[in-house]
């Protein structure tokens, strides 16, 4: 197990934006209200990533929070990659790793450059997950466009796959939406433990996020709804994964609770 961590305007705002939700993102993980939230990989989500795990895969999780994708690869990968931001998070995957001895596993962060250097020195990989709207929180335009860039370079080009999701602004916010927002942008706070955390949000339609992807050099290869049901309910309720796997074939794309995009170099 290795370990590696060290504009204006409206781009200013985003910023501020995304240096609040990192910020929000830390009491997220301390409180363990995330992992309660969200304890297990979705298993529509996970059957789309099993068919990428050749033998001898190598993965990089994007954005892979306190490690519930992470985890699940342990014994499908012979190189797995956890790229975090959150300092909490990274604390909690390390802490996860070092306790059941994986040592096969690399958790880079929190900058940017720690994931650049290792790929740098150790290798492009075979597939780069990106899930549950880790993309929606870099707010500002450049820097999605240089994150989706970094992952489009994780990839090796001849047998490379990225698999990622992003909120769908037909489904969520509705709310938040109904306040106005600009160019799909949302802002919203969730109580943790009686303490305010102030997030963001972009949110996407098929075309805008087809269009991010192609912009940063990905051939998509298949975007569908992501599922029907919340994230929250699929993970806690038998009867609901059992609905949502039904109703989620069913679902065009536009109508997802989620977008998710197949796509390779």
């Amino acid at each position: 197990m290795t370990y590696h961590g060290s504009s204006t305007g409206q781009n200013a705002d985003q910023t501020k934006g995304d240096t609040q939700t990192r910020n929000s993102y830390q009491t997220y993980y301390k409180s363990g209200y995330y992992d309660q939230r969200y304890p297990t990989p979705n298993r529509s989500m996970w059957r789309r990533i099993e068919k990428y795990l050749k033998p001898a895969a190598s993965v990089l999780d994007y954005g892979c929070g306190s490690g519930r994708y992470l985890f699940a690869l342990r014994e499908h990968v012979t190189r797995a990659i956890g790229f975090e931001v959150s300092p909490a998070a990274l604390a909690l995957v390390r802490e996860r790793a070092a306790a059941i001895a994986w040592e096969t596993v690399t958790i880079v962060g929190p900058a940017t450059a720690d994931l650049d250097d290792h790929l740098t020195s150790h290798g492009q990989v075979d597939l780069v997950l990106c899930l549950f709207g880790v993309l929606g929180h870099i707010t500002d335009p450049t820097e999605r466009a240089s994150a989706l860039r970094r992952m489009h370079g994780a990839l090796n080009p001849d047998t490379g796959h990225l698999v990622i999701s992003v909120p769908n602004i037909a489904r969520r916010f509705r709310k938040e939406q109904k306040k106005g927002v600009i160019d799909g942008l949302v802002s919203y706070s969730r109580d943790v433990d009686d303490v305010p955390m102030h997030l963001n949000y972009q949110l996407f339609d098929p075309d805008r996020f087809l269009s991010e992807l192609r912009s940063a050099g990905f051939k998509v290869h298949r975007l569908k709804a992501e599922g029907v049901l919340p994230e929250s309910w699929l993970l806690h309720s038998f009867t609901a994964r059992c609905l949502d796997g039904l109703l989620t074939p069913m679902c065009p794309t536009a109508w997802g609770y989620g977008l998710v995009a197949e796509a390779s170099p």
